[in-house]
């Protein structure tokens, strides 16, 4: 029986209540659309003061999530006073990391890629106060460094789930804006997609916003209309838009970051499995002995990393087991997925 997404709004306020409920120390509210944010109330541990910027909202259950996730974890490991700041503007960027680097804080993390322009602005008027951008290949060898994870690995792991999923042989995917890391994104997905089935069809499109599910849904609706089957991408709350095209023709959907399949468990077959939150707090703990030293810190897919897909009662289990496999391919180097950051044109 198909569970109709209309209580997604309900269910995206419960989110937000259970990540009030979680303990959380560093939670703000902000609005997007006019450029601006609301500093967040910071603990008072009295130890290093660190600031995350994030584009959206944690209640989209995925890459805003997992940035409070991060924020919560170095809070935790290093006794840290930790401020996030939500619905950052990419506009307003360079104001915002200037509003924390004057304030004294310690390391100003910036969460996207989009971010960078602004890091690289104000991390060479403010030399003493270290920026990190996650998802990112910035550095200058002083004070701004940046990460990454080799996402085309878990990615590949990702389409590989997608593609068997689906019994037409089309399958989409949907981003939000074209930047190097989410284009790798994209092109891993496609990489495993077609190691499942070289004949498969993957229709792709960036909507351009992160945050917005209506455009997410309209794009999710005209693949479904075309033809696809099953669908993944790569976004924040607009994942919200796509899970409700998903729902409204029962489709298949693999979602990202962490196991989020309770946000439509009629949907969501899959998760892709690629926290960030444990590396940051490796990094924190670097800045907080002074050692990041402007460099690119590269993670990659490890014995450790844990699967890279979650198992629902929606996903069969010899594709389960299958997707392990590729895992352990890519983990033992057998099997190498490209890296790959250019645009579709």
């Amino acid at each position: 029986m198909r569970r109709s997404l209309a209580p997604l709004a309900a269910i995206a306020g419960a989110a937000a209540l259970a990540m009030a409920g979680c303990g959380s120390n560093s939670s703000s509210s902000g609005d997007s659309a006019s450029g601006t944010a609301t500093q967040a109330a910071s603990t008072s541990s009295g130890g290093m003061k660190v600031a995350v910027l994030l584009p959206g909202s944690p209640t989209d259950q995925g890459y805003n999530a997992d940035g409070q996730r991060s924020a919560d974890l170095i809070k935790k490991q290093l006794g840290a006073d930790v401020t996030v700041t939500q619905n950052v503007s990419v506009p307003n960027q360079a104001d915002v990391y200037r509003q924390y680097a004057s304030k004294g804080y310690d390391l100003v993390i910036g969460w996207g890629g989009q971010f960078t322009d602004g890091a690289t602005t104000v991390a060479a008027e403010f030399p003493k106060v270290q920026f990190l951008v996650v998802n990112s290949t910035a550095k200058n060898g002083t004070n701004l460094s940046s990460m990454d994870e080799n996402i085309q690995d878990w990615e590949f792991v990702g389409g590989y789930v997608t593609a068997k999923l689906s019994k037409s042989g089309t399958i989409g995917w949907v981003g939000s804006l074209c930047i190097p890391p989410t284009a790798a994104n994209l092109h891993g997905f496609e990489q495993g997609a077609k190691y499942a089935n070289p004949a498969i069809k993957v229709k792709s499109t960036f909507t351009g916003d992160f945050e917005d599910p209506t455009k997410a849904q309209q794009a999710s609706q005209a693949m479904i209309d075309s033809g696809a089957d099953a669908l993944s991408g790569n976004m924040n709350n607009g994942w919200f838009g796509l899970l409700k095209a998903a729902q409204a023709k029962n489709v298949p959907t693999v979602t990202e970051w962490v196991d989020n399949s309770s946000l439509a468990k009629d949907v969501i077959a899959s998760s892709i499995l690629k926290t960030q939150a444990t590396f940051l707090a490796d990094l924190a703990a670097q800045a907080q002995k002074g050692s990041l030293g402007g460099k690119q810190f590269q993670y990659t897919m490890t014995a450790d990393s844990g699967p890279a897909v979650s198992k629902t009662a929606l996903l069969p289990k010899p594709i389960y087991d299958e997707a392990l496999g590729v895992q352990k391919k890519i983990v033992d180097g057998s099997l190498k997925p490209k890296v790959d950051t250019s645009c579709p044109k």
